[in-house]
């Protein structure tokens, strides 16, 4: 073989093989995309297994990336009104990157109503099961994707778990050996600053039309407190409410063990959660009743309110300061505030 054909066999291979490297990279720059693009998106994400409900694992090192500035919008007990529809537009208007819906979305025989309202915003949804939804449980299961009624997600550096209080929940259920085995993992991760639970019926609640769900709190709050979490958002009593810091009471779980007097700021909560009512997303109102003969005993609540509204969180300072603020409806009025600072 003459030296001009070697060189062309030898830039012809060259050639082929660059190619063939490029289509090889491509195919899996792709195939990554695919896999981290999912409806609860992670930087850095993988997505696992855990019994039957999903968990997404972040796999950032948090030293590596800054945590850029985002927020999210909590909200249950929507129905299908026009304070509903004040309620999305309300949403809306903070441009939240994730919406927690705290069950009991459509009051009617049908979600259709709800699915339409909230269209604008459907997007970025992640549900919890309140006591209306069982009936139509297959349509919202189906419509958010979800094969569990119980699940976690990581998004940037918070860990959210998912609980449903419309399924059994005791030591001895599927429910509490996920949560429990969550939680830990979540607690051990160095890439989570956050962890935040959200269900539908509370554990903790002023005096008003539904009273607290006292085996809820006795099987997890200690849980919430042995593995660090920060916030926990109920809904199912349509007000507003927001706790100090609390511990669990094992001698009085039905008075908590406030860990601050500071109404607005907290820095690490010195072991205790933020308890949160926000049933404010437009069916109906429920008030407060007389607190005279108990005040004593509800002395860790910080603040109440009658009326429309949604909790915006916002994630600052390299995602290591959480503030919520509860906006009502057609009202640029901020009526609760908090800070919790790591």
């Amino acid at each position: 073989m003459n030296k001009d054909k070697k060189k062309l066999y030898s830039s012809t291979f060259d050639v082929t093989t660059t190619v063939a490297t490029i289509f090889l990279l491509t195919v899996a720059i792709l195939s990554i995309t695919e896999i981290t693009s999912e409806r609860y998106p992670a930087y850095g994400s993988n997505s696992s297994s855990n019994g039957s409900a999903s968990i997404t694992t972040n796999t950032n090192n948090p030293t590596s990336l800054p945590t850029p500035d985002f927020n999210f919008v909590v909200v249950g007990d929507w129905g299908c009104t026009d304070d509903t529809t004040d309620t999305v537009n309300n949403i809306a208007n903070k441009n939240p990157e994730l919406v927690l819906g705290l069950g009991d979305y459509s009051y009617e025989d049908s979600e259709d109503c709800w699915f339409g309202i909230v269209q604008p915003i459907d997007s970025i949804m992640n549900v919890s099961i309140g006591n209306h939804d069982v009936e139509k449980l297959e349509a919202i299961m189906n419509h958010f994707g979800l094969t569990q009624q119980y699940y976690s997600f990581n998004y940037k550096n918070i860990h959210f778990l998912a609980l449903s209080t419309e399924i059994p929940f005791d030591v001895n259920s599927a429910q509490y050996i996920f949560v429990n085995n969550d939680l830990s993992k979540a607690a051990s991760n160095p890439n989570i600053d956050w962890i935040i639970v959200y269900y539908h019926r509370p554990m903790y609640t002023l005096p008003t039309k539904h009273p607290a769900l006292s085996t809820l709190r006795s099987i997890y709050h200690p849980l919430f407190e042995q593995y660090g979490v920060d916030l926990v958002l109920q809904g199912h009593n349509h007000n507003y409410q927001r706790t100090y810091p609390i511990k669990f009471n094992s001698v009085n779980p039905e008075n908590p063990i406030q860990t601050s007097t500071n109404t607005t700021t907290y820095i690490n909560q010195n072991g205790g959660q933020i308890f949160a009512i926000v049933g404010t997303g437009g069916e109906d109102i429920y008030p407060f009743e007389d607190q005279k003969d108990t005040e004593k005993e509800n002395n860790y609540y910080v603040k109440d309110y009658e009326g429309f509204g949604i909790l915006d969180v916002d994630i600052t300072n390299n995602g290591k300061t959480l503030t919520g603020k509860f906006y009502p409806n057609n009202n640029g009025t901020i009526i609760d505030q908090f800070t919790i600072i790591k």
